[in-house]
Protein backbone atom coordinates (compact mmCIF):
# COMPACT_ATOMS: atom_id res chain seq x y z
CA UNK A 1 0.00 0.00 0.00
CA UNK A 2 0.91 3.53 -0.89
CA UNK A 3 1.80 5.28 2.09
CA UNK A 4 1.63 9.52 3.09
CA UNK A 5 5.51 9.83 3.07
CA UNK A 6 6.36 7.21 0.14
CA UNK A 7 3.90 9.52 -2.12
CA UNK A 8 5.73 12.19 -0.79
CA UNK A 9 9.18 11.01 -1.88
CA UNK A 10 7.91 10.50 -5.21
CA UNK A 11 5.85 13.82 -5.69
CA UNK A 12 7.97 16.53 -8.16
CA UNK A 13 6.75 19.82 -8.84
CA UNK A 14 4.15 20.30 -10.78
CA UNK A 15 5.10 21.90 -14.12
CA UNK A 16 2.79 23.71 -16.62
CA UNK A 17 0.75 22.62 -19.24
CA UNK A 18 2.59 21.76 -22.61
CA UNK A 19 1.17 24.56 -25.17
CA UNK A 20 -0.69 26.48 -22.51
CA UNK A 21 -0.08 30.30 -21.82
CA UNK A 22 1.17 31.17 -18.82
CA UNK A 23 -2.13 32.85 -17.89
CA UNK A 24 -4.75 31.51 -19.50
CA UNK A 25 -7.69 33.91 -20.34
CA UNK A 26 -9.80 32.29 -17.78
CA UNK A 27 -7.25 31.42 -15.17
CA UNK A 28 -8.41 32.34 -11.71
CA UNK A 29 -6.38 35.41 -9.63
CA UNK A 30 -6.98 35.50 -6.05
CA UNK A 31 -6.85 39.37 -5.07
CA UNK A 32 -7.74 41.85 -2.05
CA UNK A 33 -12.24 42.52 -2.58
CA UNK A 34 -13.62 45.63 -4.30
CA UNK A 35 -13.76 47.41 -1.15
CA UNK A 36 -10.01 46.61 0.10
CA UNK A 37 -8.08 49.78 0.89
CA UNK A 38 -4.74 50.40 -1.22
CA UNK A 39 -2.35 47.89 -0.59
CA UNK A 40 -4.27 45.57 1.36
CA UNK A 41 -4.59 41.71 0.58
CA UNK A 42 -6.88 39.59 2.74
CA UNK A 43 -9.73 41.64 4.53
CA UNK A 44 -10.45 40.81 8.53
CA UNK A 45 -13.43 41.97 10.05
CA UNK A 46 -14.72 42.02 13.68
CA UNK A 47 -17.87 40.73 14.93
CA UNK A 48 -19.00 41.16 18.92
CA UNK A 49 -22.28 39.01 18.35
CA UNK A 50 -22.67 35.32 17.62
CA UNK A 51 -25.04 35.98 14.35
CA UNK A 52 -21.86 36.92 13.38
CA UNK A 53 -22.10 34.83 10.02
CA UNK A 54 -25.72 36.33 8.93
CA UNK A 55 -23.94 39.96 9.90
CA UNK A 56 -21.10 39.36 7.70
CA UNK A 57 -23.66 38.05 5.01
CA UNK A 58 -25.56 40.87 5.12
CA UNK A 59 -22.97 43.16 5.01
CA UNK A 60 -21.49 41.53 2.00
CA UNK A 61 -24.94 42.17 -0.34
CA UNK A 62 -25.91 45.45 0.91
CA UNK A 63 -22.43 46.66 0.53
CA UNK A 64 -21.39 47.80 3.86
CA UNK A 65 -17.84 46.29 4.03
CA UNK A 66 -15.31 48.22 4.06
CA UNK A 67 -11.17 47.61 4.00
CA UNK A 68 -9.37 46.21 7.42
CA UNK A 69 -7.23 49.83 7.64
CA UNK A 70 -11.02 51.65 7.48
CA UNK A 71 -12.48 49.60 10.23
CA UNK A 72 -12.39 51.90 14.05
CA UNK A 73 -11.19 48.59 16.05
CA UNK A 74 -7.66 48.56 13.36
CA UNK A 75 -6.37 51.26 15.33
CA UNK A 76 -8.05 50.89 18.54
CA UNK A 77 -7.16 47.45 19.48
CA UNK A 78 -3.19 47.95 19.95
CA UNK A 79 -3.00 46.47 23.45
CA UNK A 80 0.13 46.06 25.53
CA UNK A 81 3.94 47.14 24.66
CA UNK A 82 2.99 45.62 21.31
CA UNK A 83 1.53 48.75 19.21
CA UNK A 84 2.94 48.48 15.50
CA UNK A 85 0.37 45.84 14.60
CA UNK A 86 -3.53 45.07 15.93
CA UNK A 87 -5.16 42.46 18.46
CA UNK A 88 -7.32 40.19 17.62
CA UNK A 89 -9.01 39.12 20.51
CA UNK A 90 -10.35 35.68 21.48
CA UNK A 91 -14.03 33.72 21.10
CA UNK A 92 -13.61 33.68 25.17
CA UNK A 93 -13.95 37.45 24.74
CA UNK A 94 -17.10 37.36 22.49
CA UNK A 95 -15.07 38.39 19.50
CA UNK A 96 -15.01 37.28 16.33
CA UNK A 97 -13.29 37.90 12.69
CA UNK A 98 -14.35 36.93 9.59
CA UNK A 99 -11.79 37.31 6.20
CA UNK A 100 -12.47 38.24 2.92
CA UNK A 101 -10.81 37.95 -0.54
CA UNK A 102 -12.04 37.92 -3.85
CA UNK A 103 -11.08 35.87 -7.16
CA UNK A 104 -11.48 37.20 -10.75
CA UNK A 105 -10.97 36.60 -14.06
CA UNK A 106 -6.73 37.11 -15.30
CA UNK A 107 -8.88 37.97 -18.86
CA UNK A 108 -9.46 41.95 -19.98
CA UNK A 109 -11.61 43.60 -17.45
CA UNK A 110 -10.71 41.32 -14.50
CA UNK A 111 -14.21 40.07 -14.67
CA UNK A 112 -15.86 37.28 -11.53
CA UNK A 113 -14.25 33.99 -11.28
CA UNK A 114 -17.61 31.62 -12.33
CA UNK A 115 -18.06 30.11 -8.36
CA UNK A 116 -18.80 26.94 -10.02
CA UNK A 117 -15.06 26.65 -11.23
CA UNK A 118 -13.69 26.69 -7.54
CA UNK A 119 -13.05 23.25 -6.21
CA UNK A 120 -12.24 24.81 -3.15
CA UNK A 121 -10.64 27.32 -1.06
CA UNK A 122 -9.40 27.89 2.38
CA UNK A 123 -7.10 29.87 4.14
CA UNK A 124 -3.83 29.33 6.49
CA UNK A 125 -2.14 31.33 9.25
CA UNK A 126 1.51 31.84 9.76
CA UNK A 127 4.03 32.98 11.83
CA UNK A 128 6.00 36.21 11.11
CA UNK A 129 9.18 36.61 12.44
CA UNK A 130 10.29 40.47 13.15
CA UNK A 131 12.96 39.48 10.18
CA UNK A 132 9.84 38.63 7.55
CA UNK A 133 11.02 34.80 8.17
CA UNK A 134 7.45 32.98 8.31
CA UNK A 135 6.48 29.48 10.08
CA UNK A 136 3.67 26.97 9.29
CA UNK A 137 1.55 25.49 11.55
CA UNK A 138 2.16 22.08 10.53
CA UNK A 139 -0.07 18.48 10.87
CA UNK A 140 1.03 15.25 10.76
CA UNK A 141 -1.43 12.06 10.94
CA UNK A 142 -3.78 14.00 12.75
CA UNK A 143 -1.53 15.34 15.32
CA UNK A 144 -0.61 19.26 15.51
CA UNK A 145 3.30 19.63 15.53
CA UNK A 146 3.24 23.16 16.10
CA UNK A 147 5.40 26.29 14.08
CA UNK A 148 7.96 24.59 11.34
CA UNK A 149 10.84 26.90 9.95
CA UNK A 150 11.75 25.79 6.25
CA UNK A 151 11.22 26.75 2.59
CA UNK A 152 7.30 27.03 1.51
CA UNK A 153 6.27 25.87 -1.56
CA UNK A 154 3.06 27.23 -3.52
CA UNK A 155 1.64 23.70 -3.88
CA UNK A 156 -1.68 23.14 -2.39
CA UNK A 157 -1.11 22.97 1.55
CA UNK A 158 -3.08 19.41 1.92
CA UNK A 159 -0.79 17.06 1.82
CA UNK A 160 -3.37 13.97 1.19
CA UNK A 161 -5.21 15.71 -1.53
CA UNK A 162 -2.21 17.23 -3.28
CA UNK A 163 -1.35 13.85 -3.48
CA UNK A 164 -4.23 11.94 -4.03
CA UNK A 165 -4.79 14.54 -7.08
CA UNK A 166 -1.71 14.52 -8.55
CA UNK A 167 -2.06 10.33 -8.76
CA UNK A 168 0.18 9.67 -6.60
CA UNK A 169 -1.92 8.76 -3.68
CA UNK A 170 -4.75 6.34 -3.74
CA UNK A 171 -8.40 6.80 -2.83
CA UNK A 172 -9.14 5.28 0.16
CA UNK A 173 -11.69 4.94 2.58
CA UNK A 174 -11.68 6.14 5.53
CA UNK A 175 -9.68 8.86 4.09
CA UNK A 176 -6.32 9.15 5.75
CA UNK A 177 -5.89 11.57 9.10
CA UNK A 178 -4.83 14.97 7.76
CA UNK A 179 -1.49 16.19 6.66
CA UNK A 180 0.41 19.25 5.76
CA UNK A 181 -0.21 22.95 6.89
CA UNK A 182 -3.35 23.46 8.65
CA UNK A 183 -5.89 24.69 6.37
CA UNK A 184 -9.15 26.78 7.46
CA UNK A 185 -12.52 26.49 4.69
CA UNK A 186 -13.38 29.34 2.60
CA UNK A 187 -16.71 29.64 1.05
CA UNK A 188 -17.94 31.52 -1.98
CA UNK A 189 -20.46 34.28 -2.55
CA UNK A 190 -21.49 35.92 -5.33
CA UNK A 191 -21.91 39.73 -4.79
CA UNK A 192 -23.55 42.60 -6.70
CA UNK A 193 -21.80 46.15 -6.72
CA UNK A 194 -23.52 49.06 -8.67
CA UNK A 195 -20.69 51.72 -9.03
CA UNK A 196 -21.42 55.36 -9.84
CA UNK A 197 -23.04 55.13 -13.18
CA UNK A 198 -25.56 52.67 -12.02
CA UNK A 199 -23.96 49.67 -13.43
CA UNK A 200 -24.14 46.24 -12.14
CA UNK A 201 -20.91 44.59 -11.72
CA UNK A 202 -20.51 41.02 -10.06
CA UNK A 203 -17.91 39.79 -7.53
CA UNK A 204 -16.84 36.47 -6.97
CA UNK A 205 -15.97 36.38 -2.69
CA UNK A 206 -14.44 33.99 -0.75
CA UNK A 207 -14.92 34.75 3.21
CA UNK A 208 -14.62 32.29 6.25
CA UNK A 209 -13.95 32.38 9.96
CA UNK A 210 -10.22 33.45 11.25
CA UNK A 211 -9.76 30.51 14.20
CA UNK A 212 -7.84 31.72 16.56
CA UNK A 213 -7.07 28.59 18.95
CA UNK A 214 -5.36 25.69 18.57
CA UNK A 215 -2.26 23.98 20.27
CA UNK A 216 0.42 21.13 19.93
CA UNK A 217 1.91 18.94 22.37
CA UNK A 218 5.21 19.29 23.13
CA UNK A 219 7.73 16.24 22.67
CA UNK A 220 10.48 15.09 25.26
CA UNK A 221 13.39 16.39 23.06
CA UNK A 222 13.55 19.60 24.22
CA UNK A 223 12.44 22.19 26.88
CA UNK A 224 9.84 24.73 26.69
CA UNK A 225 11.14 28.22 24.26
CA UNK A 226 11.65 30.93 27.04
CA UNK A 227 8.61 33.32 26.88
CA UNK A 228 10.36 36.10 26.57
CA UNK A 229 12.11 35.08 24.26
CA UNK A 230 15.68 35.11 26.23
CA UNK A 231 18.65 32.21 26.92
CA UNK A 232 18.10 28.79 28.40
CA UNK A 233 17.63 29.72 32.66
CA UNK A 234 20.29 28.89 34.81
CA UNK A 235 18.93 26.75 37.37
CA UNK A 236 22.10 27.12 39.02
CA UNK A 237 21.18 30.30 40.43
CA UNK A 238 18.31 27.84 42.60
CA UNK A 239 21.00 27.45 45.72
CA UNK A 240 24.06 29.30 46.84
CA UNK A 241 27.83 28.64 45.99
CA UNK A 242 29.42 26.28 46.07
CA UNK A 243 26.48 24.16 45.52
CA UNK A 244 25.15 26.47 42.52
CA UNK A 245 25.94 29.88 41.22
CA UNK A 246 24.05 32.01 42.68
CA UNK A 247 26.59 34.48 44.50
CA UNK A 248 29.52 32.30 42.93
CA UNK A 249 33.17 33.31 43.03
CA UNK A 250 35.97 31.57 43.36
CA UNK A 251 37.00 28.78 44.70
CA UNK A 252 38.34 28.90 48.30
CA UNK A 253 39.31 26.85 51.38
CA UNK A 254 36.31 26.13 53.36
CA UNK A 255 33.74 26.52 50.87
CA UNK A 256 33.60 22.87 50.37
CA UNK A 257 32.51 21.89 53.65
CA UNK A 258 28.87 21.93 53.50
CA UNK A 259 27.89 20.25 56.89
CA UNK A 260 29.42 20.98 60.36
CA UNK A 261 29.10 19.08 63.13
CA UNK A 262 25.96 18.06 62.16
CA UNK A 263 24.58 21.55 61.14
CA UNK A 264 24.18 22.10 57.40
CA UNK A 265 24.98 25.07 55.62
CA UNK A 266 21.83 27.27 53.84
CA UNK A 267 22.86 26.40 50.54
CA UNK A 268 23.24 22.76 51.45
CA UNK A 269 19.49 22.97 53.13
CA UNK A 270 18.64 24.56 49.54
CA UNK A 271 20.15 21.57 47.44
CA UNK A 272 18.59 18.66 50.01
CA UNK A 273 15.23 20.21 49.45
CA UNK A 274 15.93 19.96 45.73
CA UNK A 275 16.89 16.27 46.08
CA UNK A 276 14.56 15.19 48.35
CA UNK A 277 11.39 16.85 47.65
CA UNK A 278 12.10 17.50 43.45
CA UNK A 279 13.60 14.98 42.29
CA UNK A 280 12.51 12.42 45.38
CA UNK A 281 16.74 11.05 45.20
CA UNK A 282 15.46 8.09 46.86
CA UNK A 283 13.82 6.36 44.29
CA UNK A 284 17.22 4.33 42.86
CA UNK A 285 14.35 3.14 39.99
CA UNK A 286 14.32 6.57 38.57
CA UNK A 287 16.78 6.77 35.53
CA UNK A 288 17.06 10.67 35.87
CA UNK A 289 18.75 9.67 39.33
CA UNK A 290 21.35 8.07 38.41
CA UNK A 291 24.41 10.21 37.63
CA UNK A 292 23.52 11.88 41.24
CA UNK A 293 23.12 8.84 42.73
CA UNK A 294 26.77 7.78 41.65
CA UNK A 295 28.17 10.94 42.58
CA UNK A 296 26.42 11.34 46.02
CA UNK A 297 27.61 7.34 46.63
CA UNK A 298 31.44 8.80 46.76
CA UNK A 299 30.70 11.84 49.69
CA UNK A 300 31.52 10.42 52.95
CA UNK A 301 30.60 12.19 56.24
CA UNK A 302 33.50 12.33 58.52
CA UNK A 303 34.29 13.28 62.22
CA UNK A 304 37.70 13.32 63.77
CA UNK A 305 38.99 11.32 66.39
CA UNK A 306 42.56 11.42 68.23
CA UNK A 307 43.86 8.08 67.50
CA UNK A 308 47.68 7.12 67.51
CA UNK A 309 49.11 7.32 63.97
CA UNK A 310 52.05 4.96 62.71
CA UNK A 311 55.43 6.87 62.12
CA UNK A 312 54.18 9.32 64.81
CA UNK A 313 55.58 9.79 68.45
CA UNK A 314 52.29 11.60 69.55
CA UNK A 315 48.13 11.45 69.40
CA UNK A 316 46.94 12.58 66.24
CA UNK A 317 43.40 14.02 64.68
CA UNK A 318 42.82 12.26 62.13
CA UNK A 319 39.36 11.93 60.23
CA UNK A 320 37.49 8.62 60.66
CA UNK A 321 34.86 8.40 57.58
CA UNK A 322 31.25 7.07 58.20
CA UNK A 323 28.33 6.42 55.89
CA UNK A 324 28.06 8.13 52.13
CA UNK A 325 25.10 11.01 51.46
CA UNK A 326 23.31 8.39 49.48
CA UNK A 327 23.06 6.06 52.43
CA UNK A 328 21.85 8.43 54.37
CA UNK A 329 19.42 10.18 51.98
CA UNK A 330 18.29 6.38 51.16
CA UNK A 331 17.16 6.16 54.75
CA UNK A 332 16.34 9.78 55.73
CA UNK A 333 14.35 10.78 53.06
CA UNK A 334 10.67 11.13 55.68
CA UNK A 335 12.57 12.65 58.18
CA UNK A 336 14.21 15.40 55.82
CA UNK A 337 10.66 16.12 54.66
CA UNK A 338 9.64 16.85 58.26
CA UNK A 339 13.03 18.66 58.52
CA UNK A 340 11.84 21.25 55.83
CA UNK A 341 8.03 21.24 57.02
CA UNK A 342 10.05 22.43 60.76
CA UNK A 343 11.44 24.67 58.94
CA UNK A 344 8.74 26.71 56.81
CA UNK A 345 7.11 26.31 60.51
CA UNK A 346 9.78 28.45 62.11
CA UNK A 347 10.60 25.65 64.51
CA UNK A 348 13.66 25.71 63.03
CA UNK A 349 16.14 27.59 61.36
CA UNK A 350 17.85 26.29 58.10
CA UNK A 351 21.79 27.30 58.92
CA UNK A 352 21.87 26.44 63.21
CA UNK A 353 19.89 23.04 63.22
CA UNK A 354 21.45 19.67 62.91
CA UNK A 355 20.34 17.53 60.39
CA UNK A 356 18.55 14.12 60.91
CA UNK A 357 20.52 10.68 61.06
CA UNK A 358 17.61 9.05 60.03
CA UNK A 359 17.50 6.78 62.88
CA UNK A 360 15.91 9.13 65.35
CA UNK A 361 18.27 10.98 66.60
CA UNK A 362 20.63 14.25 64.74
CA UNK A 363 24.11 13.84 62.96
CA UNK A 364 27.48 15.36 64.76
CA UNK A 365 29.79 14.86 61.99
CA UNK A 366 31.18 16.68 58.87
CA UNK A 367 30.89 17.07 54.69
CA UNK A 368 33.64 18.29 52.94
CA UNK A 369 33.12 17.96 49.40
CA UNK A 370 36.28 18.86 46.97
CA UNK A 371 36.31 21.14 44.27
CA UNK A 372 35.84 18.68 41.91
CA UNK A 373 32.84 17.41 43.79
CA UNK A 374 31.29 20.53 43.70
CA UNK A 375 31.65 21.51 40.05
CA UNK A 376 30.11 18.12 39.05
CA UNK A 377 27.50 17.92 41.56
CA UNK A 378 26.48 21.68 40.10
CA UNK A 379 26.23 20.42 37.03
CA UNK A 380 24.39 17.07 37.57
CA UNK A 381 21.96 19.05 39.65
CA UNK A 382 21.17 21.63 36.35
CA UNK A 383 21.26 18.91 33.69
CA UNK A 384 18.77 17.07 36.47
CA UNK A 385 16.50 20.01 36.72
CA UNK A 386 16.48 20.90 32.92
CA UNK A 387 15.73 16.75 32.24
CA UNK A 388 12.27 17.32 34.83
CA UNK A 389 11.18 20.77 33.42
CA UNK A 390 11.52 18.34 30.05
CA UNK A 391 9.78 15.50 31.53
CA UNK A 392 7.42 17.90 33.30
CA UNK A 393 6.74 20.05 29.57
CA UNK A 394 6.10 16.42 27.38
CA UNK A 395 2.78 16.22 26.24
CA UNK A 396 1.77 19.84 27.60
CA UNK A 397 -0.35 21.19 25.31
CA UNK A 398 0.81 24.89 24.58
CA UNK A 399 -1.36 27.17 22.67
CA UNK A 400 -1.04 27.97 18.87
CA UNK A 401 -1.16 31.69 19.34
CA UNK A 402 1.93 33.18 21.87
CA UNK A 403 2.21 36.78 23.01
CA UNK A 404 5.93 36.53 22.93
CA UNK A 405 8.29 39.34 20.48
CA UNK A 406 8.01 37.58 17.62
CA UNK A 407 4.35 35.81 17.46
CA UNK A 408 2.89 38.10 14.51
CA UNK A 409 0.88 36.66 12.03
CA UNK A 410 -0.89 36.76 8.54
CA UNK A 411 -3.59 35.02 6.78
CA UNK A 412 -3.22 34.05 2.94
CA UNK A 413 -6.34 32.67 0.88
CA UNK A 414 -5.66 29.91 -2.05
CA UNK A 415 -8.27 28.46 -3.90
CA UNK A 416 -8.41 24.88 -6.07
CA UNK A 417 -9.10 24.98 -10.03
CA UNK A 418 -8.91 23.24 -12.94
CA UNK A 419 -6.82 24.44 -15.76
CA UNK A 420 -7.84 23.39 -19.40
CA UNK A 421 -5.50 20.26 -19.33
CA UNK A 422 -7.82 19.13 -16.68
CA UNK A 423 -5.08 19.36 -14.02
CA UNK A 424 -6.03 20.78 -10.71
CA UNK A 425 -3.97 23.83 -9.73
CA UNK A 426 -3.99 26.38 -6.72
CA UNK A 427 -4.05 30.07 -6.97
CA UNK A 428 -2.48 32.14 -3.97
CA UNK A 429 -3.76 34.90 -2.73
CA UNK A 430 -2.17 38.08 -0.55
CA UNK A 431 -1.92 38.22 2.74
CA UNK A 432 -3.74 40.09 5.52
CA UNK A 433 -2.55 42.57 7.33
CA UNK A 434 -0.13 41.33 10.17
CA UNK A 435 -1.83 40.88 13.64
CA UNK A 436 -1.29 39.27 17.28
CA UNK A 437 -3.72 37.54 19.55
CA UNK A 438 -4.52 38.59 22.60
CA UNK A 439 -3.72 36.92 25.56
CA UNK A 440 -7.21 34.97 26.85
CA UNK A 441 -6.62 36.76 30.25
CA UNK A 442 -5.21 40.40 28.56
CA UNK A 443 -7.52 42.90 30.63
CA UNK A 444 -7.36 45.22 27.70
CA UNK A 445 -9.15 42.70 25.91
CA UNK A 446 -11.60 42.15 28.21
CA UNK A 447 -15.36 42.65 27.37
CA UNK A 448 -17.91 43.85 30.35
CA UNK A 449 -20.40 40.94 31.29
CA UNK A 450 -23.23 41.52 33.40
CA UNK A 451 -24.63 39.82 36.19
CA UNK A 452 -27.85 40.07 37.77
CA UNK A 453 -27.33 39.27 41.17
CA UNK A 454 -30.30 37.65 43.27
CA UNK A 455 -32.48 39.60 45.77
CA UNK A 456 -32.46 38.23 49.58
CA UNK A 457 -35.68 37.85 49.33
CA UNK A 458 -34.98 34.89 46.33
CA UNK A 459 -33.25 32.83 48.55
CA UNK A 460 -36.51 32.24 50.83
CA UNK A 461 -38.43 30.91 47.86
CA UNK A 462 -38.34 27.83 46.53
CA UNK A 463 -36.28 24.56 47.11
CA UNK A 464 -32.57 24.37 46.70
CA UNK A 465 -32.72 22.39 43.46
CA UNK A 466 -30.38 24.21 41.26
CA UNK A 467 -26.82 22.47 41.99
CA UNK A 468 -27.44 18.52 43.02
CA UNK A 469 -24.19 16.50 43.91
CA UNK A 470 -24.55 13.04 44.19
CA UNK A 471 -21.75 11.52 46.77
CA UNK A 472 -20.89 7.79 46.85
CA UNK A 473 -21.50 6.10 50.69
CA UNK A 474 -18.31 6.73 51.74
CA UNK A 475 -18.04 10.42 51.02
CA UNK A 476 -21.27 10.31 52.62
CA UNK A 477 -20.68 8.95 55.59
CA UNK A 478 -17.67 11.68 56.37
CA UNK A 479 -20.39 14.69 55.05
CA UNK A 480 -23.17 13.27 57.46
CA UNK A 481 -20.99 13.64 60.35
CA UNK A 482 -20.32 17.10 59.87
CA UNK A 483 -22.17 18.88 62.63
CA UNK A 484 -22.98 23.12 61.82
CA UNK A 485 -21.47 23.93 64.63
CA UNK A 486 -18.88 26.61 64.26
CA UNK A 487 -16.10 24.32 65.57
CA UNK A 488 -17.09 21.69 62.92
CA UNK A 489 -17.10 18.72 65.45
CA UNK A 490 -17.90 15.22 64.14
CA UNK A 491 -20.87 14.33 65.63
CA UNK A 492 -23.44 14.71 63.34
CA UNK A 493 -26.25 12.38 63.02
CA UNK A 494 -24.19 10.34 60.61
CA UNK A 495 -25.27 8.16 57.30
CA UNK A 496 -27.74 6.27 59.11
CA UNK A 497 -29.13 4.52 56.20
CA UNK A 498 -25.94 3.36 54.44
CA UNK A 499 -27.38 4.59 51.01
CA UNK A 500 -25.96 7.50 49.16
CA UNK A 501 -26.71 11.34 49.65
CA UNK A 502 -27.79 13.50 46.77
CA UNK A 503 -26.80 17.24 48.35
CA UNK A 504 -28.43 20.21 46.46
CA UNK A 505 -27.93 23.92 46.77
CA UNK A 506 -29.74 27.27 45.87
CA UNK A 507 -28.23 28.58 43.20
CA UNK A 508 -28.98 31.79 44.38
CA UNK A 509 -27.55 30.96 47.65
CA UNK A 510 -24.37 30.37 45.82
CA UNK A 511 -24.44 32.78 43.56
CA UNK A 512 -24.49 35.32 46.77
CA UNK A 513 -21.98 33.04 48.65
CA UNK A 514 -19.20 33.21 45.70
CA UNK A 515 -19.81 37.08 45.62
CA UNK A 516 -19.48 37.64 49.33
CA UNK A 517 -16.51 34.97 49.33
CA UNK A 518 -15.12 37.26 46.32
CA UNK A 519 -14.99 40.77 48.26
CA UNK A 520 -13.55 39.47 51.42
CA UNK A 521 -10.24 37.65 49.55
CA UNK A 522 -9.97 40.67 47.57
CA UNK A 523 -10.15 43.12 50.32
CA UNK A 524 -7.39 40.82 52.26
CA UNK A 525 -5.08 40.78 49.57
CA UNK A 526 -5.02 44.33 49.00
CA UNK A 527 -3.70 45.14 52.39
CA UNK A 528 -0.32 44.11 50.90
CA UNK A 529 -0.77 43.94 47.18
CA UNK A 530 -2.65 47.48 47.07
CA UNK A 531 -4.86 46.96 43.56
CA UNK A 532 -8.10 47.55 44.90
CA UNK A 533 -8.78 50.85 42.51
CA UNK A 534 -7.91 48.58 39.72
CA UNK A 535 -9.58 45.24 40.15
CA UNK A 536 -12.69 46.70 41.90
CA UNK A 537 -15.03 49.32 40.61
CA UNK A 538 -18.31 50.56 42.23
CA UNK A 539 -20.56 52.30 40.98
CA UNK A 540 -24.35 53.77 41.52
CA UNK A 541 -26.97 53.69 38.69
CA UNK A 542 -30.45 53.06 38.29
CA UNK A 543 -32.21 50.16 38.41
CA UNK A 544 -32.49 47.70 36.12
CA UNK A 545 -36.19 47.09 34.96
CA UNK A 546 -35.62 43.45 35.87
CA UNK A 547 -34.60 44.63 39.43
CA UNK A 548 -37.63 47.38 40.45
CA UNK A 549 -39.04 46.52 43.27
CA UNK A 550 -36.38 44.23 44.63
Amino acid sequence: MVSIDSALRAERPMRPARGAPSAAPHQPQVIAPFFAGEGEGLTLHRYFDEDFVARFLNDAQAGRLTGTAAQPWFRADRFGRFGAEPTLRLPLHRCFYLVCAEVRCMAAGGPAFDPRKILGAGLVVRRVAADGSAQRWMIADGQPLGWRDGRIPDHDPDDVHRLRARGLLPVRFPEPPYSGEEVAPLHTLLATRRDARGVERKHTLLWGYLPLSGSARVQAEAPLPQTDGGDAPDFGLEHAWPLGTRDARPWVDGDGLVVTEGVASVGFVELLQTLVAQFRIDDATDPDNAGLRTLLGQMRFHHFEVRLVEGEGFPQRVPVFGDTALEWLDRSAAALVEFFARIDRGEFVAGRTALPDGTGGSRKDRLLLSEQQAENLRSLVGLRLARAQVRFDDGLPMPRYGQGDDDRFTALPFIRWHDECGCERVAWGPASHVFRVASPFDPEAQRPTTVVLPALDDLKRGLPRGVAMLAPKSLADVLRKISPDADMKGDGPGNRSGACWSFSFSLPAITLCATMLLMVVINLLNLFLGWLPRVFLALPRLCLKALRGK
